[in-house]
């Protein structure tokens, strides 16, 4: 009686130690009780302790249990279940790969319901785990769970890192399995649940690997393919960039009675010739606006970098054509010119001369001498104020304005100022400079030659904003039809 109640106390305290992984406790009732590992078959407990160690994760404790009696490694709890399948639902990466060490057949052990310690490993999502698994037993991934391959859990329970782990291994081991469906009496692929779910990053990794590819075309038992599928799902975004990912890998044609599907699988010849080549313009038009966008992509926020910049040269441009405004080529008028005034007072008030023409103080001379030159200059100033102040303006308020149109149109602005700003000058340059140093050939030539590298600058650089603009513009109206096009076809 003694003895019996000393071989429970010592399993109590083993399983205790189990609990929370002492090696220390373990050795010391292994020295007590060298053969207690032996009797826990015996005992009424429904799992061994290294159910429990590899449960909670004990590294130390595993090892010790393992050396001390590796047959455990294969003993099964109340629920048929080893402790490799606990240690791999858990996702106990070190635990695990101890136990394989001693024993891998655990890998294709079926517990109760069914389910191999891959099957939880990948329910869980536990990617290394299931990279050590697979690695010690390829023949595990044949295994199904309620008529469900491991690829299509994956699926099912959306572990897009975990898909990835094993479609590697599997195409290195034969990529036959990746077609295979499922025999839970719908015949669905891995597209068909992916698409179910909408799960868009996993398709578009299946459509970038040629084996898996190739199973977007298979149909389930109900005759349905992956985009019939699809079409009967509610309209959103996702099924929109799902349909174009599926149109673009079996291909579409469109005609003037409507649009049409068909899988390069099914498609005539000539048909799929007509689809490469329509593409194939289409991609290289692409290609094209890419690549001249490429030119104005700025690294970083271009805009808000050199917005401070932007609104101080517009600040100091308006500040110039104001001064240029209230100081005019030749001067103002100081004061009366009468021949017969009699009073101080006189020099303020305007002349009358014999042509009948009122000369008054404050007024511009040039505009008197040279009228249809002083008014160029003062419409071409007027220009370059207003804009100046209207890029100020855009720049100080605040309004978002990295908005392609918004920035065409700043672009322009800036131009429109420094445009008429030039013009402005040259005007006042012809004004205020001699008839005889005009005659001069070095002088015309430097003034032709500035004015003309000037014009080219601003040609070009109005085409390439202007360009850029259209691009986007492209761009947009490409993708409004193609979702278009793309909600007819659903």
């Amino acid at each position: 009686m003694g003895t019996c109640h000393r071989e429970e106390d010592g399993l109590s305290i083993l399983y205790e130690a189990s609990r929370t992984g002492s090696v220390s406790t373990l050795n010391s009732v292994l020295q007590k009780e060298p053969l207690i590992l032996h009797k826990i078959s015996l005992s009424g407990f429904t799992e061994t302790p290294l159910h429990i160690s590899a449960l909670l994760g004990h590294l130390e404790f595993t090892k010790a249990l393992l050396t001390c009696k590796p047959k455990l490694a294969i003993e099964v709890d109340s629920s048929q279940s080893t402790a490799l399948h606990l240690a791999s639902a858990e996702g106990h990466n070190d635990v695990v790969k101890e136990l394989l060490k001693v024993n891998n057949k655990p890998c294709l052990f079926p517990n109760g319901e069914g389910k191999i310690p891959l099957h939880y490993a990948v329910t869980r999502g536990r990617t290394e785990v299931v990279k050590e698994l697979v690695k010690a037993k390829p023949e595990s991934l044949s295994f199904l769970d309620n008529g469900n391959t491991v690829f299509h859990l994956c699926v099912i329970y959306n572990h897009l890192e975990t898909l990835k782990a094993l479609v590697e291994l599997e195409l290195a081991i034969s990529g036959k399995l990746l077609n295979s469906t499922s025999s839970d009496g719908s015949g669905n692929t891995i597209f068909h649940l992916a698409v179910m779910s909408k799960q868009v990053e996993t398709i578009k990794y299946l459509l970038s690997i040629p084996n898996a590819r190739e199973v977007a075309s298979l149909k389930n038992d109900m005759g349905l393919a992956a985009f019939d599928i699809l079409k009967r799902n509610p309209k959103d975004f996702k099924t929109l960039e799902i349909q174009l990912m599926l149109m673009e890998c079996s291909g579409i044609r469109t005609e003037e009675n409507g649009i049409h599907v068909h899988s390069h699988s099914s498609s005539p010849p000539v048909a799929r010739s007509r689809i490469r080549k329509k593409k194939k313009k289409r991609n290289c038009f692409m290609r094209i606006l890419k690549w001249i966008g490429g030119w104005f992509r700025h690294k970083g926020d271009w805009l808000e970098e050199m917005r401070g910049n932007l609104s101080l040269v517009s600040t100091v441009i308006a500040t110039i054509t104001f001064q240029s405004l209230i100081n005019p080529p030749g001067g103002f008028i100081q004061q009366g010119l009468s021949r017969d005034s009699s009073s101080p007072n006189d020099a303020l008030n305007c002349t009358i001369l014999n042509n009948n023409e009122s000369y008054c103080p404050g007024e511009a001379i040039s505009s008197f001498r040279l009228q249809t030159l002083f008014l160029r200059y003062v419409i071409c100033n007027t220009i370059s104020f207003i804009s100046s102040l209207s890029v100020t303006l855009l720049l100080v308020s605040g309004v978002p304005v990295k908005n392609k149109a918004l920035i065409w149109l700043l672009s322009i602005g800036m131009c429109i100022t420094l445009t008429t700003l030039a013009l402005a000058y040259l005007i006042a340059l012809k004004m205020v400079l001699p008839d005889h140093l005009w005659d001069n050939h070095a002088a015309s030539i430097t003034i032709e030659a500035s004015v003309l590298a000037w014009a080219a600058m601003l040609f070009l650089i109005v085409v390439l904003i202007t360009l850029r603009l259209f691009i986007w513009i492209v761009k947009k109206c490409f993708r409004a039809i193609k979702k278009l096009l793309t909600w007819a076809v659903g």
